[in-house]
């Protein structure tokens, strides 16, 4: 069996490494393809496009093109049996026998089919059967954002055709990504990183300054520098909304505060995780007891922090998913999905505190609105924030799938079915 994954992104090996590394235990023929058009998005100082991550099970053969003009070209050439992808084929892609599975990753499921329901993917992954009754609404959201920034109409979802592919085609597998939690060792991880063995540990997710919308709330009220600063561009503005804001100093440096508050009054290390497209501010940074970005993708930083972690904070980011596989409670810190300018689409069913939803499920992820953070967290204990491990079971199921460390197997398996029946759907 030879299989080629496309890393379009170096972050795509976050979720395709245990897949790879399983693809070389067996020994298949793995090939890992870089899209070197993609290079400058890649993070600054990471591996360069032609350094894969590092495997447990062997080395996979690299392959480079540059985009969509290369890409068809190395496909007739190398002739995989498969290619593993986060997007369906495009034109020109899929020839002859060549499998293409397409892998979801939570709302990018989107970008394995179109809105009528076709695909170009002989099968498709998904993590539960809750995504793939929401594969629909992934789509509509993808079709709001793209008629928003081209200005053009929206496309039509026809959920009854979106329902139909999925019936034939998609093979629920669960998330490959978390697979790491299995071997990865936290002392090893503490020692790297300086953190006594028993020193409980805070892992905080910075609020996303740059890939929020930027609305008047983000810019002058809850990024304000200072309540003086707040006020000010409140008054100028005439948002009297917001004078509530400014006077119960709902912001950003206080919910740091509070945060910094909280993991003194407990003796617990506070490590934030950035992103590089969203840097951690320099009045964080300077109170954390480490600052860490994506130092690797495989093994994901991550889920290595978060198998160090006894809570985990964040502002309604998919790492809840993370961190309750690698079964660590998190609060999801909520502010208005309005003041963020959050579409109502993706507040409908994605983006909300709905009780059982992926962002308030007690005893998994515990939902906070702002104000409510603030008045409380400094002075909260540990113990409020427990882990249930029957709510996580059930969080698993829903929203993850499973959690026996098998996901990868799940899609190499699937795989060979396709191409041992010729692609034919």
């Amino acid at each position: 069996m030879r299989v080629a994954f496309l890393i379009e992104r170096r972050n795509y090996y976050r979720l395709f490494g245990p897949i790879v590394d399983r693809a070389l235990e067996r020994g298949w023929e793995t090939e890992c393809w870089h899209d070197q058009n993609q290079r400058r998005t890649w993070l600054a100082g990471s591996a360069s496009p032609g350094s894969p991550a590092t495997f447990r099970h062997g080395t996979p053969r690299i392959c480079t093109y540059r985009g969509a003009a290369e890409l068809p070209a190395l496909l007739a050439r190398a002739q995989p049996d498969a290619v593993i992808s986060l997007r369906q084929a495009a034109g020109g892609e899929k020839r002859g026998r060549l499998g293409w599975f397409g892998l979801q990753y939570t709302l990018d499921v989107a970008d394995l089919l179109a809105t009528t329901g076709e695909t170009t993917c002989d099968g498709i992954g998904l993590h539960t059967h809750y995504w793939r009754d929401h594969t629909a609404d992934c789509l509509r959201i993808k079709a709001n954002n793209q008629s928003r920034a081209q200005g053009a109409k929206e496309k039509v979802v026809h959920s009854a055709a979106v329902a139909e592919t999925l019936r034939r085609c998609a093979t629920l597998v669960g998330v490959p990504e978390m697979d790491q939690c299995h071997w990865i060792d936290p002392a090893a991880v503490r020692a790297r990183l300086g953190i006594e063995p028993d020193r409980p540990v805070v892992l905080y997710i910075p609020f996303p300054f740059e890939s929020n919308p930027r609305t008047f709330w983000v810019r002058h009220v809850y990024g304000s520098p200072n309540a003086l600063w707040a006020r000010a561009a409140v008054a100028l503005a005439r948002r009297s909304e917001y004078r509530s804001h400014v006077a119960r100093r709902w912001s950003d440096r206080n919910v740091v505060h509070a945060v910094r508050a909280f993991c003194d009054r407990h003796g617990a290390a506070l490590i934030v995780k950035g992103r590089a497209k969203d840097p951690v501010p320099g009045y964080l940074a300077r109170i954390a007891d480490r600052v860490l970005y994506d130092e690797a993708y495989y093994p994901a930083t991550i889920l290595e922090l978060l198998k160090i972690s006894t809570l985990c904070l964040h502002f309604f980011s998919t790492v809840a998913y993370e961190a309750a596989y690698a079964g660590v409670p998190s609060i999801c810190i909520a502010p208005a999905g309005d003041d963020l300018g959050l579409p109502a689409l993706w507040q409908e069913w994605f983006l909300n505190l709905d009780v059982g939803g992926s962002f308030n499920f007690p005893g998994v992820v515990y939902a906070r609105r702002l104000g409510e953070f603030l008045d409380g967290f400094a002075s909260a204990r540990p113990a409020d924030y427990p882990l249930d491990p029957v709510a996580r079971a059930q969080y698993v199921e829903r929203f993850i799938g499973f959690d026996d460390g098998k996901s990868s197997d799940r899609v190499l398996d699937a795989v060979q079915s396709l191409v041992e029946r010729g692609t034919q759907r």
